[in-house]
């Protein structure tokens, strides 16, 4: 897959596109449906196959939202939309520029002049430009003049029928700790990744060793003990998590502390990747180890018995 970086004024060497817009955030299974059809119709076309995100998020770019926002970090995202064999990503700079750009100007100096696209793949409630006045409607104007095609498609929907696949409804539910419907949606367990940094090793003084890492740049988990799978150098280890400020122990920071099954290597300065599968309970400050210690063995009781040990 070939990422091109680009913003208003950067030129972009004229490619025959199938391209959808969108921040693709999760590439939850909506979006997996979405890269299908502009593959099909990249193949029978003789088009690349692309997507064009933007950067940061709107939403971010005008103050919004004030708090970690993605559902996953950009080099994940990428990793993803690499993975589902897409030909371009086009990570495209919202700025000033762009914000202030008409859902005219957008069609003809970016879609049409810049991108060349040939297909355009959107949904039916797709807005763009100043203002989000740019619908449907408006890129018809242009599609018989500027010799390209739009494919119209149909919200998927969630197996239950119930409401469309949506980025905003898994933010919520990685807040609310609801890791079943999260992984039900991405079609995958949601996951926190980072290198493995060394803590104050009181865990390790119970009897409880874990691993911690930082969270990185995407949207926080709701704190708590979560039942996890954990990736490390290409093996797999079941696991219990606690996400959270440790107020047990006056924690200052975020951290996630990750205890593996049957594991005591040293491993500090590793990458690991935590899957989360369920959540356990929410963070509780203890008034000693003693309780603490307790609760430790309980939670680890708990996802074993998930993990069916």
């Amino acid at each position: 897959m070939k990422i091109y970086t680009l913003d208003t004024k950067t030129d972009f060497a004229k490619l025959d596109l199938c391209l959808a817009i969108g921040n693709f955030d999760g590439l939850h299974k909506g979006h997996q449906e979405i890269i299908n059809k502009i593959k099909e119709i990249a193949s029978s076309n003789n088009l690349s196959s692309s997507i064009m995100s933007f950067n940061p998020h709107p939403r971010v770019f005008f103050n919004q939202i004030n708090e970690p926002f993605n559902i996953y970090t950009q080099n994940d995202k990428i990793n993803f939309l690499e993975q589902s064999g897409l030909d371009i990503f086009i990570d495209f700079s919202f700025d000033n520029n762009l914000s202030i750009l008409s859902a005219d100007d957008f069609v003809k100096n970016i879609l049409v002049d810049k991108l060349n696209i040939k297909y355009l793949v959107i949904g039916t409630d797709f807005k763009f430009g100043k203002d989000r006045k740019g619908n449907f409607k408006t890129l018809e104007k242009y599609v018989e003049k500027n010799n390209f095609n739009i494919y119209l498609i149909d919200p998927i929907m969630l197996a239950d029928k119930s409401d469309k696949y949506s980025s905003s409804i898994i933010r919520s539910q990685i807040k609310d700790g609801h890791m079943e419907d999260v992984a039900e949606s991405l079609g995958r367990p949601w996951h926190m990744k980072g290198t493995i940094i060394e803590g104050d090793k009181r865990a390790r003084q119970i009897n409880f060793p874990t691993a911690n890492i930082i969270p990185d740049q995407h949207i926080l988990p709701k704190r708590g003990v979560y039942c996890v799978v954990v990736l490390l150098e290409g093996k797999k280890y079941k696991g219990v998590s606690n996400f959270g400020f440790r107020p047990t122990v006056k924690g200052s920071k975020l951290l996630l502390e990750t205890h593996m099954f049957n594991f005591s290597e040293e491993i500090y300065g590793k990458e690991l990747t935590v899957e989360f599968l369920t959540f356990i309970r929410s963070e509780q400050k203890f008034n000693n180890f003693e309780e603490l210690t307790k609760q430790i063995n309980k939670d680890i009781n708990k996802a074993k018995r998930y993990h069916q040990l």
